[in-house]
């Protein structure tokens, strides 16, 4: 069955975990900029919202790819990017209305929620707060 990330940013404490940890699944280093989730914080609030790919249903981001770089794996739900036809244009980042794509600039391609092939990582590192969580579609 499909999945997909639901973000409670009441219960976010702002630790970073989700951040260190998808970086290091991904690319093997803590990187806060190749991580694809980022925390938003305000801190004359002390409030912290993740930001992470829904994987809507209808994936305005996949739309949005003019290369058919972009497509929903339908085992997970997650979404795949084919790097080799990637031409980095950033169309996707655009069209996200949840703020949920991010862009690598030093390797000019989108990062977006795999889904970590069904199990999450970032939801893994959230269990104390339970700021993230996955649930099926």
């Amino acid at each position: 069955m499909r999945k997909r990330l639901i973000v409670d940013a009441e219960r976010c404490t702002g630790c970073n975990s989700c951040i260190l940890e998808c970086s290091f699944v991904h690319n093997k280093s803590f990187s806060w900029a190749n991580s694809r989730i980022q925390v938003e914080k305000e801190p004359e609030r002390a409030i912290s919202t993740p930001k992470v790919c829904l994987q809507c249903a209808e994936a305005p981001c996949i739309t949005a790819c003019s290369v058919g770089a972009l497509s929903q794996d339908k085992t997970s739900g997650g979404i795949r990017l084919d790097e080799k036809r990637c031409i980095g244009c950033k169309a996707c980042v655009s069209a996200c209305p949840y703020e949920g794509v991010f862009f690598d600039e030093e390797r000019g391609i989108p990062l977006i929620c795999d889904l970590c092939g069904g199990e999450p990582a970032c939801v893994a590192v959230c269990q104390l707060p339970q700021a993230i969580q996955v649930v099926e579609r």
